[in-house]
């Protein structure tokens, strides 16, 4: 397990989550149903009600079902929804290993042309703005970080996550950990996960906590728990069962997910909106040439210029002073304030039609923790009125679609900390992050977390929209309803990337069309 952690993390008393398919499914043709337990009765397969409900919705259940035959439990009189779910997911880890398409995903947005999103587009000066804040740290930070803080931010998570993980079938009656302890059943519980180890024969071993205690679990070698991988401080649903032998013998593992089967959601409005991040002004590296062709673009690039009403910019929008060791040799403004200025001149060449929303990074003027505030107001007076400023993460709603903004510096550890993640696809990451519901769970890794009274990382409410930065790379995709947008830089290859072997996307402009839910990627 490549976790680390700081050896004076502080160790607060935490909590659980997770959950899927929270809509009802629809009511559905008696004679269809009839067919497909017929078939799956040849087979010698038995199926509970909710599993049964859940496959009959897919287009070809049977094919479905026989892909995922292999890898479910042997033994059991029935199959139930839970078992089915997870032979999903380790089918889906399987095809992913192989390089095959994912069962659980839809497939990659599809890039239209720009010639192609331009056709039959309202000018963005047609609507008003409609932006709303939903969450943000900016203006309710509360934390002085004391122990106390730290028990209240787990707390919080463990609360949070748990409400999604009890709105599953499986999980309506779950236990605390000292209930279930008292129980001769199989019980769920919803737990923070404190510590992973693999013993001698091949086991998992994890230490896990709720609000009333700790208990060790054992995953058996032999079920399709055991090929899970787990960080550090993320919220697990667990079925377990005591054998009396000092620790809890694990049945299954669900994580809070977003529900399957939703469609991506699109607007009456017809405007594009528009993702840059990572602009790092001030730096020797900065595009400054390919900046001048996207503003050119964004004054007189046609109607896909015109139609582009919101720019969401995530992060890192200058280079800022002192972050890395000899960063002094690397930038070409070495004030601060001054880059600042430089970002602003050159914010200001954006149209009046378009509505920048500012979020900060790793590299700007503000505290380094997450969740962190928003630019100080000595940095917001530089900039023009058609700039929004807000905290990271955000949350807020445009028109209603809401999206969730975030810079994304917790790639870091999710790239260290679990295997198969890549820097050159933070679109996976972005895939974790939402069925874990969680920007950053790993406290004490390379993401500096601040204990607030609430856990702003939660995921709480699925996005629409979720956009992320920091890794210098570009790429769109929709996953289980929501699409997935990674902003590109405007940098060019550092001396650290190059040390590395990071090769950056940079000066590429992602579009979404929120009427149609088409997307093109311009490139300066």
């Amino acid at each position: 397990m490549a976790v680390t952690r700081t050896p004076d993390a502080p160790r607060a008393r935490y909590f659980t989550a997770r959950a899927q398919l929270t809509c009802s499914p629809p009511r559905l043709p008696l004679a269809r149903m009839h067919d497909f337990l017929d078939a799956l009765a040849k087979r010698g397969a038995l199926l509970d009600p909710a599993a049964a409900t859940y496959l009959a919705q897919l287009r070809d259940p049977v094919s479905h079902f026989d892909a995922l035959e292999p890898v479910l439990p042997r033994g059991g009189l029935v199959i139930t929804l839970l078992e089915i779910q997870e032979a999903e997911r380790i089918a889906v880890e399987a095809a992913r290993a192989a390089r095959r398409p994912r069962l659980d995903a839809a497939p990659a947005l599809a890039l239209a042309s720009p010639q192609a999103l331009a056709r039959d587009l309202s000018p963005a000066s047609d609507f008003a703005d409609d932006l709303r804040v939903v969450r943000d740290i900016t203006g309710n930070s509360t934390c002085q970080g004391s122990v106390e803080d730290f028990t209240k931010v787990f707390r919080s998570r463990l609360h949070a996550l748990s409400r999604i993980l009890r709105q599953r079938r499986e999980f309506l009656n779950a236990v605390t950990l000292e209930k279930g302890k008292t129980l001769v059943r199989e019980f769920a519980t919803t737990v923070i996960v404190s510590d992973v180890r693999t013993t001698r024969n091949g086991y998992r071993m994890l230490t896990v906590e709720d609000e009333t205690g700790r208990a060790e679990v054992l995953i058996p070698k032999d079920t399709p728990a055991i090929k899970q991988d787990f960080l550090l401080d993320e919220v697990v649903g667990l079925v377990l069962e005591d054998k009396g032998k000092g620790y809890l013998l694990v049945k299954a593992v669900v994580r809070p997910e977003v529900p399957n089967g939703r469609a991506a959601r699109t607007i009456p409005e017809d405007f594009l909106v528009g993702f840059l991040s990572d602009v790092h002004v001030g730096s020797k590296t900065f595009l400054d040439e390919r900046w001048t062709k996207f503003l050119a673009w964004t004054n007189g690039g046609g109607g896909l210029a015109k139609a582009m009403k919101y720019l969401i910019v995530s992060g890192d929008v200058v280079d800022g002073i002192g972050v890395y060791p000899r960063q002094d040799q690397e930038l070409a403004v070495d004030d601060i304030y001054r880059q600042y200025e430089e970002l602003a001149r050159r914010i200001a060449g954006v149209p009046d039609h378009v509505r920048v929303v500012m979020l900060p990074g790793n590299h700007d003027a503000v505290r380094p923790a997450e969740p962190q505030p928003t630019f100080p107001l000595a940095v917001r007076k530089l900039f023009d009125s058609h700039v929004t400023f807000v905290g990271n993460p955000c949350t807020f709603t445009l028109h209603g679609l809401r999206v969730l903004a975030y810079h994304g510096r917790s790639m870091d550890d999710w790239v260290s900390g679990l295997p198969g993640m890549s820097y050159h696809r933070p679109l996976d990451v972005m895939k974790e992050m939402l069925s874990r519901r969680h920007l950053a769970p790993m406290y004490g890794g390379k993401t500096p977390i601040a204990p607030e009274a609430e856990d702003y990382l939660v995921i709480d409410e699925v996005p629409d929209i979720f956009v992320t930065g920091h890794v210098h790379a570009v790429g769109m995709e929709t996953y289980r309803g929501v699409q997935l947008v990674n902003a590109s830089t405007w940098q060019a290859q550092t001396a650290f990337q190059k040390m590395h072997n990071i090769e950056p996307s940079p000066a590429c402009l992602p579009l979404l069309n929120v009427h149609t839910g088409q997307a093109t990627i311009q490139r300066f």
